[in-house]
């Protein structure tokens, strides 16, 4: 792996991520050789999440890891909550305070690269799932040899040795290693691929599908590096001097190209977050439809198409889109969004408080029954929304909601909508979605309520 992919081609100082596990600590072992044979100055880079009381034995013990075979040791330990404020789960905040200090130790050290101890099994429990997530083929790829991070060159040299293989190794040698009690927990989504859905398909399907999946995720890297490539090169072609998308050229290529190219078009122009693939998906609906259209993305970036050609525009500060933020029924305290306060409360019946889009206050009740296990969000328009209103037939358009009400530009990524399961189910001063409407006068229900904040009443009334 390492030759073939020349994971260590020009590298003089490589940092080794360690955490105590048999996977990294089977890196380690297995790097010191190629490092001593190529004048490679290796580090051990250790997190200490303290999530666990064993969390700070392991730091020792990979510290002594280090010790033992002369290298310099980098640690940094955080402190996680059990449960993050911001709404990511644990795995998600553990994995960001990895890269965080992944990031920094990269800098300090002055490192050419970083190798994890990421193995086969990483790679078939990662295809299967984002298979469950519908990813293409750059996601069914997952783990790939050698990435860049943020500026940081990740190496990946085990990815085609299993993890049973790199115990069985460490076994043979008398090394040891620490076993995170964690792993085995079948309430995390990887570990319950690991050890309940890959077991349970090896015993019923196939003895060596863990292997038949690395060979897809290999051979779907392959494919992706092929049309990346085409991609480039016809973005390249396409984009004009002043960094515009002709439409109709971009439609003319195949499907696969389409994406890619919108998506590369995306990631010189915007933030990558605003390159996924319902993002990508949306804008290529709008570019088949007639006439010129505007719309915004993440942030204060706009997407305008004009004359069939795509541009990017900037809008001002304070006429950004806030971000997406979850509405918690019944409300604590007000959800401050943009320059609106929103509450969600529990009721009875029906109610409604109408000044027509882009006029506040605004309430409505929804229906408890249909919002039952479900969670609101509170974002601002995206490509494509619409809303199928109680009382009418068919969908509208939030476009043509906010053309009609004559609601200017610039207002319209600051209007909050309220959206159940990417559905949008109310539109402040509009009426709700039929099949979230209260179905009786007795009905339990949900009301909500969106008031200007003292601040936005002042700026109206200037």
């Amino acid at each position: 792996m390492i030759a073939r992919h020349q994971l260590l081609h020009a590298v003089t100082r490589l940092g080794v991520a360690v955490s105590g596990g048999a996977d990294s600590v089977a890196l380690l072992h297995l790097l010191l050789p190629e490092c001593r044979a190529r004048g490679i100055a290796p580090t051990v880079l250790h997190l200490n999440h303290g999530l666990r009381a064993e969390a700070d034995e392991e730091a020792r013990f990979v510290e002594a890891l280090a010790a033992d075979a002369g290298l310099p040791f980098v640690s940094r330990r955080v402190a996680l909550a059990e449960r993050p404020a911001d709404g990511r789960s644990l795995e998600m905040a553990a994995r960001d305070a990895r890269l965080d200090f992944f990031r920094h130790a990269y800098k300090a050290c002055a490192l050419d690269a970083l190798a994890t101890g990421h193995h086969a099994d990483d790679v078939a429990e990662t295809l299967l799932m984002r298979l469950a997530r519908g990813s293409g083929a750059a996601g069914l790829a997952g783990l790939r040899p050698r990435t860049h991070l943020d500026g940081c060159r990740m190496v990946r040299p085990l990815l085609a040795i299993s993890g049973a293989a790199l115990r069985a190794w460490l076994r043979e040698r008398g090394l040891t290693w620490c076993e995170d009690a964690s792993n085995r927990d079948p309430a995390i989504p990887r570990n319950a691929v690991r050890h309940v859905v890959l077991p349970y398909l090896e015993a019923n399907w196939s003895a060596d599908l863990r292997a038949r999946l690395c060979q897809s995720a290999e051979t779907l890297r392959e494919d992706d590096a092929l049309l990346d490539t085409l991609a480039r090169q016809q973005f390249a072609a396409l984009a004009t001097d002043d960094g515009a998308l002709p439409v109709d050229d971009l439609l003319r290529e195949p499907l696969a190209l389409q994406r890619r190219i919108l998506r590369l078009w995306l990631y010189r122009h915007a933030s990558p977050d605003a390159a996924g693939f319902s993002t990508v998906q949306r804008l290529l609906t709008l570019c088949r439809e007639p006439g010129d259209w505007r719309t915004t993305l993440r942030g204060a970036t706009v997407v305008e198409c004009h004359n069939c050609r795509l541009t990017f525009q900037q809008q001002p500060p304070e006429c950004a889109a806030p971000l997406p933020a979850v509405l918690t029924v019944p409300t604590v305290r007000p959800l401050r969004w943009g320059a609106f306060e929103i509450t969600a409360t529990c009721d009875t019946g029906i109610f409604s408080l109408v000044n027509g889009v882009g006029h506040f206050p605004a309430a409505c009740t929804l229906s408890a029954a249909a919002l039952e296990g479900r969670v609101l969000t509170v974002r601002a328009r995206q490509p494509g929304d619409r809303i199928a209103p109680t009382n009418m037939n068919g969908s509208k358009k939030i476009q043509d909601l906010y053309v009609d009400a004559k609601l200017p530009e610039v207002q319209r990524d600051t209007v909050p909508l309220i959206v159940c399961d990417d559905e949008v189910i109310w539109v402040p001063g509009y009426r709700v979605a039929r099949h979230y409407a209260v179905p009786a006068p007795d009905a339990p229900s949900v009301r909500l309520t969106v008031h200007a904040c003292d601040s936005a009443r002042r700026d109206a009334a200037e």
